[in-house]
C-alpha cells in the first residue's frame, strides 16, 4: 500500500465518522495511522460528552491563557499545517497536542508557540467570534 492510498483511505474513514459523530453526539479521536505494503492500521477512540466535552476544553483553554476554546483550530508552523486536538495536562512544558494535516502525525507544542502560530489573542478571539456569528 502506498502512502497516498493510506492517507486517502484514512480521510474517507474520517468523513464517514463525521456523520456518526453528528448522529450519536460523540467525538472520535484519531490516535495513529500506520501502514505496510499490504496493511493499514488506524487507532480510533470515541468519547461521549458533547457539551460537557466542549466546556472541559474551554476550561483547559482558559487555564493555558486562551480566552476561547482552541480545540479544532488550525495553525501553520514551519513544519506544516496542524489541527489542535487535545491537551495533555501532565506535560507542563508542551501541553497542547496537534495533528499535522499532511500525514496525520501528532506533535506536542508549547502554549506560547501555539498562541504565536494562531496569530495572538486578538486573532483567536476574532476567529471564535466569527464562528459564533456564522452558526
Amino acid at each position: 500500500m502506498t502512502r497516498e492510498k493510506a492517507l486517502s483511505i484514512s480521510e474517507k474513514v474520517k468523513k464517514a465518522l463525521l456523520e456518526i459523530e453528528k448522529e450519536e453526539n460523540i467525538t472520535f479521536d484519531y490516535k495513529s495511522l500506520s501502514f505496510t505494503s499490504v496493511s493499514l492500521n488506524m487507532s480510533i477512540s470515541a468519547n461521549e460528552g458533547g457539551d460537557q466535552q466542549s466546556e472541559y476544553n474551554l476550561k483547559l483553554s482558559k487555564k493555558y491563557g486562551f480566552s476561547q476554546n482552541i480545540i479544532g483550530m488550525e495553525f501553520t508552523s514551519m513544519n506544516g499545517t496542524f489541527i489542535i486536538e487535545s491537551f495533555k495536562t501532565r506535560n507542563r512544558k508542551y501541553p497542547i497536542i496537534a495533528r499535522r494535516k499532511i500525514d496525520g502525525k501528532q506533535y506536542k507544542f508549547h502554549v506560547s508557540s501555539v498562541l504565536k502560530y494562531l496569530g495572538g489573542h486578538s486573532i483567536v478571539n476574532r476567529n471564535a467570534n466569527l464562528r459564533e456569528l456564522l452558526d
